[in-house]
């Protein structure tokens, strides 16, 4: 904590900002974050600096393994095994205690008592069906989810782990109470919702290659348990979905469902599912973006008794991996959302238009000339009508939106973002942004040095408080010279003026562990999660550690290979 592995940049509002770029990103430590990371057993830290009322744990889940012990590659990253990194805040004593550790998944340990690579992916590494091309491995990589006391490691493809919150160690796939099967058409989101009653929400989606239509289901849960508030709705709607986020309001639940089909149509389609089979290419490159057509929100009762029935509004074509929250205007009765999207799907090496090589997919990008640029847009849509309006709310290419847990699902001024490193036009996500969504000038950015890149952006409240921007920013931010991370704490009100305090994950390489890792790690993850009021000492987590057999749980170091 002491150390100060990211350093501060002049204070900068996105109206100051300079018309020539002071900096560029670093290329090769970006690609360091690609690489396999090593596992960490609890170690604490003295953080001063921390303020005082940052009481619980911050999780963030990611792709942290891309070469198998064969030396066989991941392609994509959304291919790679999950690894969770959890840092325990205390500011009361101003400690922090950190470790990570990869989920232990049914395929994780096959692939470890293997020695070897048995899976294929959906976005890179295709395999034939008569070598097990249809049977994915669950990667629990994407996010992670913390309700009714349980702590969820979460893939959109399959079902959730269940992690011990203090040590980490694997327990298992849930079945979250007998509501998610274990077939090849169920699933459990990697992107859960806040809801107005202080629950959470989470939804599934399956396309059906044969029927051209993708069903979804909702689950709407109360608070402090997986207790269902109303019964689980399932619909249907065309197109082959692609679909990462939803939305929740108090009438509504709200998916944007871009114009995406399984293949071109005709011999095309039966052609490219044939190639599919014959693992000549991915299961996501069947999955095309027709720009002629529009991406459709459909607006779905969360209260199926209520007599409301679904709406589907056409709006603009466009793609959207992640919304910032959506309310209701109870003047106009208008729903306003804001997400960030971009004007095509491009996530494999086809849409992307390179080469299907044994390559890592971001080795061989252009970044800045290949990448889809994204936007953070606004809609106020009229569902009675159909009418809506958009505005663009930021300039900057930015992802992972999210807003203060007090305005989820109500109306809110500002939403917290990663944003990239050049001021104009497209490179990778390096720093955070805040929005102010009533009054442009008033948004704020910070950047770290190019060789260093944060993710998501969490926001925490100060105690206490009752104003909407008034709290703290956690964000891990890698650093491709060292090949470590360090959480950073940035003060939301103040957040140009740069980290408040930093929290540097150790490196175990040090400590002779890590196996075949070649970073400390945890390097570009996805998304996480803040436990409030979650603050285990550093005995207890050690404890947890050491007692993860007696309840069944285990680390993926565990397994002999």
């Amino acid at each position: 904590c002491s150390r100060a592995s990211v350093s501060m940049v002049a204070p900068t509002s996105l109206e100051s900002a300079p018309t020539v770029e002071r900096r560029l990103w670093d290329r090769d430590a970006f690609l360091r974050g690609y690489e396999n990371s090593a596992e960490l057993q609890a170690q604490h830290l003295a953080c001063p600096e921390l303020p005082k009322d940052l009481l619980g744990t911050y999780y963030r889940n990611g792709h942290a393994r891309f070469v198998s012990r064969d030396g066989r590659k991941v392609r994509h990253p959304f291919d790679a095994d999950g690894m969770v990194c959890a840092v325990t805040l205390d500011g009361r004593s101003g400690t922090a205690v950190v470790r990570q550790r990869y989920v232990a998944s049914q395929g994780a340990i096959k692939e470890r008592v293997a020695g070897r690579s048995l899976y294929p992916g959906q976005f890179g590494n295709a395999r034939p069906f008569w070598d097990g091309g249809a049977n994915f491995k669950n990667l629990a990589n994407t996010g992670v989810m913390w309700h009714g006391g349980k702590l969820l490691a979460l893939w959109e493809g399959s079902r959730p782990h269940v992690l011990d919150p203090l040590s980490l160690a694997t327990m298992g796939e849930y079945d979250v109470e007998g509501l998610v099967g274990n077939g090849p058409t169920d699933s459990f989101s990697a992107h859960p919702r806040d809801t107005p009653e202080g629950g959470k929400a989470n939804f599934a989606f399956f396309g059906n290659p044969a029927t051209g239509k993708t069903k979804i289901r909702f689950w709407d849960f109360q608070a402090d348990s997986f207790t269902l508030r109303s019964t689980p709705q399932t619909h249907e709607v065309p197109g082959f979905g692609l679909y990462h986020d939803f939305l929740v309001t108090d009438s509504w639940f709200i998916v944007t469902a871009a114009p995406s089909t399984w293949g071109s149509g005709g011999f095309e389609s039966v052609r490219g599912t044939l190639e599919w089979i014959a693992g000549k290419r991915t299961v996501v490159s069947m999955i095309e973006f027709d720009v002629t057509k529009p991406t459709v929100a459909y607006f779905f009762p969360r209260d199926e008794r209520s007599g409301a029935q679904p709406v589907a509004i056409e709006l603009d074509t466009f793609f959207s991996f992640h919304h910032a929250n959506a309310f209701e205007d109870p003047s106009t009765g208008e729903v306003i959302f804001d997400t960030v999207l971009s004007e095509q799907l491009a996530v494999d090496d086809r849409s992307l238009g390179l080469e299907d090589s044994d390559l890592f997919i971001i080795e061989q990008l252009d970044y800045e000339s290949e990448v889809p640029q994204t936007a953070l847009i606004r809609y106020t849509i009229d569902v009675s009508s159909g009418q809506y309006t958009k505005r663009r709310l930021s300039s900057r290419q930015v992802e992972f939106p999210s807003v203060a847990p007090s305005v989820r699902s109500k109306e809110h001024r500002y939403i917290y973002c990663s944003t990239a490193a050049k001021a104009e036009g497209v490179s990778p996500y390096a720093g955070v942004l805040k929005v102010d969504t009533q009054d442009a000038s008033l948004s704020q950015f910070w950047l770290p040095e190019p060789h260093q890149f944060c993710g998501e952006a969490i926001f925490v409240p100060r105690s206490g408080t009752t104003t909407e921007d008034d709290g703290y920013i956690l964000t891990l931010c890698f650093d491709g010279h060292e090949g470590t991370s360090t959480l950073l704490v940035l003060d939301a009100l103040h957040l140009n003026q740069g980290p408040i305090a930093r929290v540097q994950i150790p490196s175990s390489l040090a400590m002779g562990a890590g196996e075949d890792a070649t970073i400390a790690g945890p390097g570009h993850g996805l998304h996480g999660t803040w436990a409030a009021g979650l603050v285990p000492s550093y005995d207890e987590v050690r404890q947890a550690e050491s007692a993860r057999k007696a309840i069944g749980a285990r680390f993926l170091s565990d397994i002999v290979s």
